[in-house]
């Protein structure tokens, strides 16, 4: 049972004040130094408890709907003047579309494609089971560096050009920082000595230059500095989280997919919850990318295959 959904506290069974969003524990107040001492190694939101408050919304205008041809979509990535990548868990080809939903380009990865990002002449992609960073460009597929013995999961750009992934090995995981020759500039890993991350997924660069993560493994996300330093962590709104894609707006504020829960968390650049988006026939939203030379404008790819097109 979800305790997060309890009226009454964890250990006393006292009215619920407060609520510990990693732990999903209901808290009354005197029971919150409790709950801390008993998991102290354990990195504790302590936030009042939202009952009795209504679930903010705020409606997207839909602009178009696209079909990609794909099912099981994980990534969009707008590049410019109408022109978009997508790909899907599902098939190695990795699409470029326009707005109409026309066929500009293709090309077949080796494995299974898991995150794209498009830049000015080409896009950035990673693979399942492919420890590289891989460009296409051209009609020519480039590896562009390798990354060890890491699997690289997320990749984005950061404003001054670097290249942004999370990175997995068994057990660890880590956010890193490489020029586009492949050399590391900055590492993230651990938080106070413990390990930040867990499953680090999709990753974005927002214009106040925070580095912002979904990480599926500790069903949450995760904001640092471009130095480490930890911002928030968000784990969601009063319910289940599954984060997955996720854009910053010209606000620095964050939109992040939750795919399994039918919903688009907008939150701000300090992790507090603003509002769930919403638009008309929405199904499990998996990826998010701002339409650069739109503001306010956005492309969401879903897990049946279709885009939207929305303006906020």
């Amino acid at each position: 049972m979800d305790m997060l959904n309890n009226d009454e506290c964890q250990f006393c069974y006292d009215k619920v004040i407060f609520r510990c969003m990693p732990c999903k524990v209901a808290l009354c107040k005197d029971c919150v130094a409790v709950h801390i001492k008993m998991t102290s190694t354990i990195s504790h939101k302590i936030v009042l408890s939202e009952e009795g408050k209504e679930e903010k919304r705020r409606q997207l205008f839909k602009k178009d709907t696209l079909s990609s041809g794909f099912e099981n979509m994980c990534d969009v990535s707008y590049q410019d003047m109408g022109l978009f990548y997508i790909c899907s868990e599902q098939c190695k080809v990795i699409k470029k579309l326009n707005l109409s939903g026309k066929e500009i380009d293709s090309f077949k990865a080796t494995k299974s494609p898991l995150c794209v990002k498009s830049c000015s002449n080409g896009v950035l992609y990673t693979e399942f089971g492919i420890k590289a960073v891989m460009f296409y460009i051209r009609g020519r597929i480039k590896h562009l560096f390798s990354t060890g013995d890491w699997q690289p999961q997320g990749v984005n750009t950061t404003k001054a050009g670097n290249i942004l992934l999370t990175l997995r090995r068994n057990k660890e995981a880590k956010l890193v920082t490489f020029s586009q020759h492949g050399n590391v500039c900055s590492e993230i890993q651990y938080q106070d000595r413990e390990p930040l991350y867990c499953d680090p997924w999709y990753v974005v660069e927002s214009p106040r230059g925070y580095l912002c993560v979904s990480d599926q493994g500790k069903s949450s996300v995760i904001c640092v500095r471009s130095d480490g330093e930890l911002i928030f962590q968000y784990y969601g709104h009063r319910n289940s989280f599954y984060p997955r894609g996720l854009c910053s707006d010209a606000t620095s504020h964050f939109i992040v997919a939750d795919p399994w829960n039918n919903k688009l968390h907008y939150i701000s650049s300090c992790g507090e919850f603003i509002c769930y988006l919403e638009y008309e026939s929405m199904d499990s939203p998996t990826s998010i990318s701002n339409v650069a030379d739109k503001p306010n404008n956005f492309l969401i790819c879903e897990i049946g295959g279709f885009i939207h097109s929305v303006e906020m």
